[in-house]
């Protein structure tokens, strides 16, 4: 496990953990009941910052056909939809994160990024359905050494307002490496073309753990059903 924190987010990390620190200091100069107020809201906060920023080591199971969740969290919906960034019919798979999942996001498989693309809008609830299309959102869009692709969408929400993609067209990333995050409670989503997909793992309402659930298989190549 990295402790406390990824180099995704530091700034903010340092940031926020400053706050804190400084209530706590200041608590520590002041006397009367407002002394412990202040050291125990700058302890406390200061303990929520890095938890929420903790990074643990994962390891993915199955093999190169199967596609590891992206994030930690809830799978909220799993739906065929049209998608612009991906192009064509996609399966899409939804996983809601609280503020006390973690916010690393990795890569659903090994791959070389095509496309990043960003999206301006809203910062509503991340369990509010109007959130997949109106809020603010990144998307890269991931070339497998076999020619497919697979897209992953990173989504704020009504508190997760800063998206962290340091990602540029041409990266390479190795399967379930990390490649960003989203601060602090939000949305990701994995969308895979329908066609590619032999086997949906999981259900709506399970959790799953960024770099090692396993969410969906693949056909090998030239293993489509026919009239797939």
């Amino acid at each position: 496990m990295r402790w406390p924190f990824t180099h995704y987010g530091t700034g903010t990390l340092f940031g926020v953990s400053g706050f804190f620190l400084a209530l706590w200091a200041l608590g520590e100069t002041v006397s009367g009941i407002g002394s412990w107020m202040l050291v125990l809201l700058g302890l406390t906060g200061l303990a929520g910052t890095l938890w929420f920023f903790r990074d643990p080591e994962r390891r993915a199971s199955g093999g190169d056909l199967d596609l590891v969740s992206p994030a930690d969290g809830m799978v909220s919906d799993l739906v065929t939809v049209e998608d612009p960034d991906l192009g064509g019919t996609a399966l899409r798979v939804g996983i809601f994160l609280s503020v006390v999942d973690v916010h690393v996001n990795r890569v659903p498989c090994a791959g070389t990024v095509t496309a990043r693309n960003r999206r301006q809008g809203k910062f509503l609830d991340a369990r509010d359905p109007r959130c997949i299309d109106e809020n603010q959102a990144a998307t890269i869009v991931l070339r497998r050494g076999d020619g497919r692709s697979i897209g992953v969408r990173q989504i704020t929400g009504l508190i997760a307002r800063r998206i962290v993609c340091p990602v540029e067209v041409g990266d390479h990333f190795e399967r379930a490496e990390r490649y960003g995050m989203i601060q602090f409670g939000s949305r990701t989503e994995l969308l895979v073309h329908q066609v590619d997909v032999a086997d949906v793992k999981v259900r709506v309402g399970e959790r799953v753990k960024g770099g090692e659930t396993l969410l969906l298989a693949m056909h090998p190549v030239g293993g489509v059903p026919t009239g797939a």
